[in-house]
């Protein structure tokens, strides 16, 4: 629990409200000289937004134009903040600031291009989560801009993977909160609508000697897609191969990224692998696990209830599809049965089939949240999901000596 100043009422002096009502942490806000006198500063990017906007013709090409600009022009250092720490002006000239300084600066030059566009205060997730009228319960901001068709786009200009409505894990945050100099405010969710998405797509071949020879192609979209690269682009390729090494129980004899600083594209990623581990021969049997190393092995919700709610950083679809290639002189004895369950008010799907067609067993197995936080009541039903996703994974493919 956190206490913070609401009212100064002194005898024979009219009171003072700080946090009363959301309109008075709004107005309170934007009198700070750190906050809104920041905005309405535009003459040190003048002639520098006359440039960028030269080639835009709609509402959508300026806010891109004017988005790409901020994130190359300064850099983030790391710090949080609702409040700007140089001031924008002199993160302008130096080229860095804190998440207010360049979200702030983003805000004033779309205002300065025509556009509705207001600051938009956040809680990070180690922050907590503000249910009431509080100042210091935000400790970041990002900027909002409205069209006329009532849609509208949120924007964090201090990390450089992000794209219109695409915003990191850290400002992930439940809501945030619009807040304008006129005190008018609203709550603003954060996650986007667009399924955060990894496809992987594995097909192996089996030798003689129950080695296994196989390529990975995988793509990552969305949320998904801006995570691997905040990650992993700093990583050298040597680390990210032993990392994958270590996790899958493979050898990668080649490993292809592509569009790893190309934010507009998907992620794409191409391995070719050999394991010793992936076949069990037993009794001239063999046993494969239909997903290999995507095989989900324990339930990651053990409690037996639980009280708050469970936070998925977006909501996402992964998609696992696995291609076997029967060896020859082996004929299939068993396959897992199909699988398609789902969690109450549309919250989460899981699909699962594996079947044979001619020399091939083809897997697919299809896991969706449509929403990222699920609510303490459905926790029962969530804790059996992964219950039964789990059990059905670990049924194996049982091939036979003909």
């Amino acid at each position: 629990m956190k206490y913070e100043l609401s009212s100064i009422d002194f005898v024979g002096r009219r009171t003072k409200y700080y946090t009363t009502t959301w309109r008075d942490v709004s107005k309170q806000i934007f009198k700070s000289p750190n906050f809104g006198s920041e905005i309405n500063r535009t003459s040190y990017y003048k002639n520098d937004l006359t440039t960028i906007l030269a080639n835009t013709t709609s509402d959508i090409d300026k806010v891109g134009a004017i988005f790409q600009y901020v994130k190359s022009k300064v850099k983030w250092n790391g710090n949080y903040n609702k409040y700007v720490d140089k001031g924008v002006r002199k993160a302008y000239k130096e080229g860095v600031g804190n998440v207010a300084d360049i979200n702030l600066m983003l805000t004033s030059m779309l205002r300065s291009a025509g556009l509705n566009s207001n600051p938009v205060i956040v809680s990070t997730k180690a922050n907590g989560v503000p249910l009431f009228p509080t100042l210091d319960g935000f400790n970041y901001v990002i900027s909002m801009v409205e069209f006329t068709d009532n849609t509208y786009v949120l924007l964090d200009a201090s990390e450089p993977f992000s794209l219109p409505n695409i915003l990191p894990v850290r400002a992930l945050n439940w809501n945030g909160r619009k807040v304008t100099k006129d005190g008018n405010s609203s709550w603003v969710k954060l996650t986007t609508s667009k399924l955060s998405k990894e496809d992987n797509n594995v097909m192996i071949k089996i030798t003689e000697d129950l080695n296994v020879a196989g390529l990975i192609r995988t793509k990552y979209s969305n949320l998904k897609a801006l995570s691997f690269r905040r990650d992993n682009n700093q990583i050298k390729e040597e680390s990210l191969i032993s990392k994958l090494e270590n996790n899958y129980g493979i050898e990668i004899d080649n490993y292809k990224l592509n569009n790893a600083i190309k934010i507009n594209k998907p992620i794409s990623r191409t391995i070719k692998f050999n394991s010793e581990d992936l076949v069990e021969g037993i009794n001239e049997k063999l046993y494969i696990e239909p997903l290999l190393f995507f095989t989900k092995k324990t339930n990651p919700f053990k409690l037996k209830e639980r009280k708050f709610p469970v936070e998925f950083d977006a909501p996402f679809v992964t998609k696992n599809t696995v291609s076997i290639q029967i060896p020859e002189g082996y004929k299939v004895e068993t396959l897992p049965e199909s699988l398609a369950i789902g969690l109450p008010e549309n919250l989460g799907v899981f699909k699962y089939q594996v079947s044979q067609r001619g020399s091939k067993i083809n897997t697919v197995a299809i896991l969706q949240f449509n929403n990222a936080i699920i609510a303490p009541v459905y926790y029962e039903a969530l804790k059996e999901f992964y219950g039964q996703m789990v059990k059905k994974q670990s049924e194996k493919i049982v091939l036979v000596k003909m």
